[in-house]
């Protein structure tokens, strides 16, 4: 139940005495009664309240009851407010009807009779509660419909987002399903295909060994094509293999030493390397978490790029890292024929090839199974290249020591 508060009413007189009549007859009304004595006092209450009415005296010094009332009009806030002036004149009199004109609803003439003035009073103080009672109740339900329309916004947001997210989660079962349907085709495929390929390079390489130079310039040159196309599936059916068996053969990722994976692997490219003329260099490598066999074909894939892509000088590649928190960022530094920015985002995707096949060797398949290893370990992997002056693979694994920082290699 809203309860009414407590009027303000304003009693303006510049007679103590007669302030002091007032407040005594107006106190059982039971409100809030306020005194002025002069017309500048009240126009400073009614900066700070609001009045249900005023009873204001016409004879005043300085200003007088009709300058206020029109001063009190003069304001938005305290246009509407009830004016009773209190005076001697009699009802005749023309001050009277000047009154009116200023904005009084009404009279009070002196001597008073403290019953017909309360009684007067009390119907404007129950108009005022009146009022501000609606003005609460219009306030409450603006505000409650405010409120339903928030509510109302959110449900719909929330039932889109619900929406959203749940084909989100049944496009993800999808993907994850064709995803683990290819890695087993892939698997299969390439798994299947090997018996066959075998037969058929052995007869290729049995009727070049045998006929190479018994027959026709022609059919050596045939036998030759068919040799290098097994050559070439083989290596196909190689990264595939390899590609598809990131995900089903990979072993948990644990603490391990980078440095001796990455030693390991150099060991594996002595003679290229020194075939080559070239030399690989790192910094100390860090401790991660990875599985240490996938961590090494990243490393092999990168630094065998390096040296297969190299330019007409020997290759120079740099291994370093650097640790902050959580996370190790390797770098495979090079001094290669580099890369043209606009094809870094299609170096990692499989089959992807840009060079011609007489140029280079390689089926495309090298980085993005570093790609798919490197994203198994929750990490990722990027490059920075120019033609002619090198590439830089960046990749990031989690670090086994995620308080840690260090840094190798201001790159």
């Amino acid at each position: 139940m809203d309860v009414p508060q407590k009027a303000n009413i304003l009693v303006v007189d510049d007679e103590p005495g007669n302030l002091l009549a007032l407040e005594s007859v107006l106190k059982e009304l039971d409100q809030t009664i306020v005194t002025a004595g002069s017309g500048q006092e009240c126009l400073r209450h009614l900066l700070e309240d609001d009045f249900a009415a005023i009873v204001l005296d016409v004879q005043m010094p300085v200003m007088d009851g009709y300058e206020t009332a029109g001063l009190i009009r003069a304001r938005e806030r305290s246009r509407t407010t009830p004016i009773l002036f209190l005076t001697a004149h009699s009802k005749d009199d023309a001050d009277v009807r000047r009154g009116y004109e200023f904005g009084a609803v009404d009279y009070i003439f002196k001597p008073f009779d403290p019953g017909i003035i309360r009684a007067k009073l009390s119907v404007f103080v129950e108009l005022y509660n009146k009022t501000q009672l609606i003005k609460r109740q219009t306030k409450r339900m603006i505000e409650m419909e405010h409120r339903q329309r928030e509510y109302e916004l959110e449900a719909a947001l929330y039932e889109q987002e619900r929406k959203a997210a749940k084909a989100l989660a049944i496009k993800s079962e999808e993907l994850e399903r064709s995803n683990a349907d290819l890695e087993q085709f892939a698997y299969i495929a390439s798994h299947d295909l090997q018996e066959p390929l075998r037969m058929v390079s052995s007869y290729v390489e049995l009727l070049a060994r045998r006929y190479r130079g018994k027959l026709d310039k022609d059919a050596d040159e045939f036998i030759a094509f068919a040799v290098d196309g097994a050559n070439r599936m083989k290596e196909l059916i190689d990264g595939l293999l390899a590609f598809s068996r990131v995900e089903a053969q990979g072993r948990k990722p644990e603490p391990a030493d980078s440095e001796t994976v990455l030693r390991r692997v150099l060991k594996v490219f002595g003679s290229a390397i020194e075939d080559s003329g070239g030399a690989v260099t790192h910094d100390p490598m860090p401790s991660v978490i990875a599985d240490e066999v996938q961590l090494g074909q990243v490393f092999q894939n990168l630094i065998g790029n390096a040296i297969k892509f190299r330019s007409e000088a020997p290759p120079r590649i740099h291994v370093s890292a650097r640790c902050d928190g959580a996370e190790c960022v390797f770098s495979v530094r090079d001094n290669g024929i580099g890369i043209d920015p606009q094809y870094a985002h299609k170096v990692f995707q499989i089959f992807q090839r840009l060079h011609a096949r007489g140029e280079h060797p390689g089926q495309g398949l090298g980085l993005a199974v570093c790609k798919r290893i490197v994203e198994r370990h929750g990490g990722r992997i990027w490059l920075g290249s120019e033609p002619h002056k090198g590439s830089t693979f960046h990749f990031s694994l989690p670090s086994s020591n995620p308080g840690r920082t260090s840094e190798s290699d201001p790159e």
